[in-house]
Parts: C-alpha cells; structure tokens; sequence
C-alpha cells in the first residue's frame, strides 16, 4: 500500500508559506506559479491542477509517476510538497530557470544543429529510461521540455500527466497535434487504441524536426494534410533518393534515414529512441541545400508574389512565410503552394482526467480544514 498525505491549505495559509514571484505558464488544466519558500528562500515550481478538470486519482498518478521517475537527471524532480486548495490540487517541483524548449525554437529558422544534438541525446536518454518502465509519456513536445540553461546543456522531460503502461487501451483525445502518431489520428473514439512506446518515437521524431526548422512537419497525420501525403507517399515509393518531399529536402541523407525509422508509418517498424544516438555523430542538415532553399526563399520574396504552381499568394506576408520551400520539378501536385506549419504551442488534453462525474471532487463531506490521507496501491496510480 502507498500512503499520500494531502494536506488542505487555504490561500492565505499558501500565502504564508511561500511568496509568489510570477506565473511560469498556464494550460487547460492548470498553472504552474513560481514561488520562494519563506523561510527557506528555496525557489520552486508550484503546479496547480484544477479540480473541475481532474481527478483525484488522476492527480496523485502524475505526482507518483513523476516521483517514481525523477531519479533519472533528465526527468524533472518532484519534491515533497503536496496539498490542496479550495479549487486545486498542488504539487512542487523543481524549477528550470531558463523557460521550456519551445521559447528558444526561433520560428521558420530552428536550433544550431550542435543544440538540437544535445536535447536528442538528454531527450532520448529521458524517454529509453521512462520506457525501460513499461511506461509511455505520450504527450512529448517542446512545451514539456525545461530547460536550466539557454543552451540546453541541461534539460528535462516534464508533465507526466498522461503517461500510461504499456498494452492499457486509453480513449483517443479530442482532436489531434502535430506530434499526434497516425494510428492514433485514425482511432475511433469509441474504442479508443493500446499505448505503445512507438507512440513516444514518433512524437520524437517530430520534436526533432521542428528543433531543426522551426516549423511542424505537417498539421496532422492524416491523408487529408498534404505535407503528410507527400511524406507518406514518399515513404511508400521506398524513399528514393533525389526526389524529397518538399519539407524534407534541406536535410543530409543520414538524416534521411533517421526520420525513415523514427516517422514510419507503421508502429512496429519505428526503432527505439536510442538508435538515434548512432546518427548524432553525422551532419543533419545539409548546408548546399540550404542554401539553395535560401536562395528560393530570396526569389520568391522578391516576386511578384505569383507561386509556383500556378496559384497567387494573398499577401506579401503570406510570401514570406513560406521560408523553407523552393521549387523543385519533382514536386507533387496539390503542395507547390503550401506553407509550412509555423510552431505553435499544441495542447492535447487527456478525457481520462477530467472530471466524469458531476460533483465528485465535493462528494466525501470531508472537512476541509483538515489533512487528508488517501489509500491506494501503486497499481491504482501508476497505471
């Protein structure tokens, strides 16, 4: 048996214990505020989990998770504080000074190649270790990467809020992200799909993607997002070489080839995350095809906004966006005049932790002034 103890703290008792000094960030389920203990003058990150959104249950599974985890040093640390408020479940964890990895993303533009190598191999580290576990993140995105320093010679995996064993069938979320695997784009609500770290490896491939470029591979994958068919298509002629979708064409061909085995479209042909620790040692983006899409980037900016492809851009703007795409003749038809997604912060929430049952965080009576200590065995909150 494992035994929590949450104690129940009012504003003014959180107040008194710690001084508030600013919010890090806020999402659909909560905020995470930076704060300084009073005495102590430790600063430390305070996650507050709203609950009308999450469950108990839900709430202390990320808290066990992240504590059961945190011995790895690319895993965030958890620390012993743990209450409760009138409207939040709280936990403290330690606090990355330097933001997350999607702040220092430059848009269109992407990481020097040297950083990117460094959050591949920390990152890869984070998730073989999670997936030595049986466990699966399966919400892993820049957003959920902090860093301790400016060039991510220290970073961590964070939020493991939706992080299942392996082989349990989970429902499939509202909606999907970039980072989202195609099977799970495919999933039917009703039966939802089992978790399996290929999940992780390709969420990582995409990450990677965007840390070179600044831009998401493709909105979604799903036949009905064209830089997705076209890599699709791509991967279904055997990936040939000289003919590279229009997304992909500024990287080497060991690269390539990295991407093939992170990104294939079947789960069970995707490698683990360590094997791409072999290909760190090779150059990732070809600097001839770069420049060759700088000099497309240059003409296109400087015409009179026609694309190629026979359409009319809508705007000088517009124009502009398009940084990483030149004009190839071995093009597929339906992408000449696409551009690619910008980075943005995604969101994918999880139904298993929201609240299902009206009222059900205010149904025990218990007193509110009073610490409470909740039962439960591991297997109820680690799996």
């Amino acid at each position: 048996m494992q035994s929590l103890t949450i104690a129940s703290l009012s504003a003014a008792d959180v107040a008194k214990q710690y001084e508030h000094i600013r919010e890090l960030g806020k999402g659909t389920y909560g905020k995470v505020d930076l704060v300084a203990h009073r005495t102590q003058g430790t600063k430390i990150a305070l996650k507050f989990v709203t609950k009308n959104k999450t469950k108990l249950k839900s709430f202390l599974r990320e808290y066990s998770l992240t504590g059961s985890l945190s011995c790895s040093p690319f895993i965030i640390r958890v620390l012993d504080v743990l209450f409760e408020t009138d409207d939040s479940y709280v936990f403290g964890q330690e606090y990355a000074p330097a933001g997350d990895l999607f702040d220092i993303i430059p848009p269109q533009v992407g990481l020097p190649e040297e950083m990117v190598k460094r959050c591949m191999q920390q990152l890869g580290l984070a998730l073989d270790f999670i997936h030595s576990k049986n466990l699966v993140h399966r919400d892993v995105k820049p957003e959920n990467v902090l860093l301790f320093d400016r060039e991510c010679r220290r970073i961590k995996l964070a939020d493991f809020g939706m992080t299942r064993r392996v082989g349990c069938r989970v429902k499939r979320v509202s909606g999907t992200i970039p980072y989202t695997a195609p099977e799970v784009c495919r999933a039917s609500r009703a039966e939802g799909f089992l978790v399996t770290t290929s999940l992780d490896v390709w969420a990582f491939g995409v990450l990677v993607f965007c840390m070179l470029t600044g831009n998401f591979p493709w909105e979604a994958a799903l036949p009905v997002d064209a830089f997705y068919e076209e890599f699709r298509r791509w991967q279904k002629a055997g990936c040939p070489v000289g003919t590279y979708p229009s997304q992909w064409r500024r990287f080497t061909d060991d690269a390539l080839r990295m991407f093939q085995r992170l990104l294939a479209a079947e789960p069970e042909k995707r490698c683990g995350v360590k094997d791409v620790f072999c290909f760190i040692k090779y150059e990732l983006v070809s600097e001839l095809r770069r420049r060759a899409s700088y000099r497309a980037k240059r003409g296109e900016r400087s015409s009179s906004g026609v694309c190629t492809g026979s359409c009319t851009s809508s705007s000088s703007s517009s124009s502009s966006r398009s940084s990483h795409r030149h004009p190839e003749p071995s093009t597929p038809p339906g992408t000449s005049c696409l551009r690619p997604a910008p980075l943005k912060r995604s969101v994918l929430s999880d139904p298993l932790s929201s609240r299902e049952e009206s009222g059900q965080h205010q149904s025990t009576g218990r007193d509110k002034n009073k610490s409470q200590m909740v039962m439960a065995t591991a297997i109820e909150i680690c799996v």
